[in-house]
């Protein structure tokens, strides 16, 4: 980065070829999205892409060949030092990041963020935080950064992946923690019916969907977490109120005993239309909240920030059959694949595991006239298949697109809620539609 100039990423190659250049040049670009979408810069900003090679034959004119041959207007130099302080400050953020989900989709590194909220609660100290309440507003970032916590006990503690433990209520989020190596990973019933003996460090995720039904699980988790000899070991829980999928009793403390607590407040994973519509369907919930809300755990919206400059779409279709429904999104498949997207990068999310039976033969046959793509469930989170699944079992999933069909509940005091469920699962584009009156 230098003052009158636009900031270009070297990266060194063993040799020179057109697949090393094309990554380099892609990584630039990602760069340059991250700058502005995860750092917040708000000036008009390129990364320009140079690559050096380590090979004898390279020549000095192929090495200044490899320099990104797009030529950028003078309003994308950085003007004066004001420009390069704040470019450098949105550098840091990306920077203090770590993998995304999206790192093994694309089989490579994909610079992610890691907000300063975020950062300030990773630094904290284990050892004078073991027990923490984690609130976390919709596209903050919660699973994410119960990954890095997981990683971050592992290294504090020297201790193996088999005595952390992550709980979580859904097989789908399980099966997908349990890919990571970094833990091991149950859901709540299963966590119940067990003994763990060799656990100390416990790590709740979607907490506010537990139920009592099969017992105390915070108590549980407590007693587990205090035992170890060598001092308590690690309890942190993560939960949304606003994601609040039924309404039994979660087994979670009062508020007013959720402390220490700390909260994330920064939605940034999701497209700025899609962000609009969260926020438009939380302030729904916050005004009529259901019976096992507590009062005073949704003013955390209050204090909401949402990233802007993050493109995509969201489109609401009301009134259409079954055969218009499937039909419209075998044909929206089909151009997003030729854009470049892939089946894994999509998901369809109905109201019910009994809706999913109702819409995969339709489904499929109507995609199958346009390509050839197979379906799978949230339990098979990473294959490459387009996912079908309901809204409640892809809780604490992502895809870049998604397409909620008829998304309803039999409890209508949360019928926000699910909708606020699904939209979060969507990172760019999210076509939500409604059948009958809902």
């Amino acid at each position: 980065m230098a003052q009158n100039s636009t900031p270009i990423l070297y990266s060194i190659l063993r040799e020179q070829d057109v697949e090393g250049q094309d990554y380099c040049t892609r990584t630039a670009f990602t760069l340059k999205q991250n700058l502005v979408n995860v750092g917040g810069y708000t000036g008009k900003v390129c990364v320009r892409a140079k690559v050096l090679c380590l090979s004898p034959e390279s020549s000095a004119e192929a090495l200044e060949a490899a320099v990104s041959p797009m030529h950028y207007p003078p309003s994308y130099r950085l003007a004066g030092t004001q420009h390069m302080e704040a470019l450098l400050q949105s550098l840091v953020i990306v920077l203090l990041g770590f993998r995304s989900l999206l790192s093994d989709q694309l089989g490579c590194e994909v610079l992610n963020l890691l907000t300063a909220q975020q950062y300030e609660i990773f630094s904290k100290s284990l050892r004078k935080n073991r027990e923490l309440f984690v609130h976390g507003l919709p596209g903050s970032g919660k699973t994410i950064m119960a990954m890095k916590i997981m990683e971050k006990i592992k290294n504090v503690f020297h201790c193996e992946e088999q005595r952390i433990l992550y709980v979580c209520e859904n097989q789908p989020l399980r099966n997908f923690i349990s890919n990571r190596k970094i833990c091991k990973a149950v859901t709540r019933k299963t966590f119940l019916k067990d003994k763990f003996e060799h656990i100390q460090h416990i790590i709740i995720d979607e907490a506010q969907n537990f139920r009592t039904e099969d017992g105390d699980w915070y108590g549980k988790a407590k007693t587990i977490t205090q035992r170890a000899e060598n001092g308590p070991g690690i309890l942190w829980i993560f939960l949304d109120y606003f994601q609040t999928s039924h309404l039994d009793d979660n087994g979670l403390p009062p508020l007013s005993e959720q402390y220490p607590r700390e909260e994330f407040t920064r939605i940034v994973r999701n497209a700025d239309p899609i962000a609009k519509y969260l926020q438009k369907e939380m302030q729904l919930i916050r005004n009529n909240p259901s019976s096992n809300i507590p009062p005073g755990s949704l003013e955390v919206l209050l204090e909401a920030e949402w990233s802007q400059g993050v493109q995509g779409d969201l489109k609401i279709k009301k009134h259409f059959t079954v055969e218009q429904i499937v039909t419209y999104v075998a044909n929206e498949c089909k151009l997003f694949f030729e854009r470049g997207y892939s089946p894994k990068d999509v998901a369809v999310l109905v109201s019910t595991t009994k809706e999913v039976e109702h819409y995969k033969y339709e489904l499929l046959k109507a995609l199958r006239k346009k390509m050839a793509v197979q379906l799978s469930d949230a339990c098979d989170i990473l294959s490459d298949d387009i996912m079908l699944d309901s809204v409640r079992r892809f809780s604490g999933l992502e895809r870049n697109i998604v397409f909620g069909i008829d998304p309803r509940t039999a409890e209508l005091p949360i019928l926000h809620n699910i909708l606020v469920c699904l939209a979060s699962r969507a990172k760019q584009h999210l076509y939500i539609f409604l059948c009958g009156d809902c």
